[in-house]
């Protein structure tokens, strides 16, 4: 089943057919050592501390939908409740500390995707893209 969103004018097709809460609304599937191991050792702090504070603050739904102002991202967002609890519980992981503005831009931009189109995707998608990298 899928649901048409309609968001700053724009409609969004969301696929309710994702009834696998690991997909990307569990803790579980990223805690401890488990959880995107197929992402560079540079990324995957970042990923499992923002997947874990996405998860704790359950937003994923939300996150599903959210689309940032034209020209001010996730860095530059104000006014956005859910976004500052959010920045709020993942600065309570020390890892987030490291974060420059760039990083945490591109560590969103993929929680947005994980959020749209599932961690499975995701993670195919980096591994295929790597596979691609490696055969050049």
């Amino acid at each position: 089943m899928t649901t048409t969103v309609t968001v700053n004018h724009l409609n969004i097709i969301v696929n309710n057919n994702n009834t696998n809460n690991d997909d990307f609304f569990g803790i579980d599937a990223c805690a401890g050592s488990n959880g995107f191991e197929f992402a560079s050792d540079w990324s995957r702090p970042y990923f499992k501390s923002a997947h874990q504070a996405i998860s704790r603050c359950e937003l994923w739904n939300w996150m599903q939908t959210y689309e940032p102002e034209e020209n001010r991202g996730f860095m530059f967002a104000r006014n956005v409740p859910e976004l500052d609890r959010l920045n709020e519980e993942m600065m309570n992981d020390p890892v987030n500390g490291g974060h420059s503005g760039a990083s945490y831009a591109c560590t969103m931009r993929n929680m947005e995707f994980i959020a749209k189109h599932g961690y499975q995707r995701f993670k195919d998608d980096i591994i295929k893209e790597q596979e691609t990298k490696n055969n050049k």
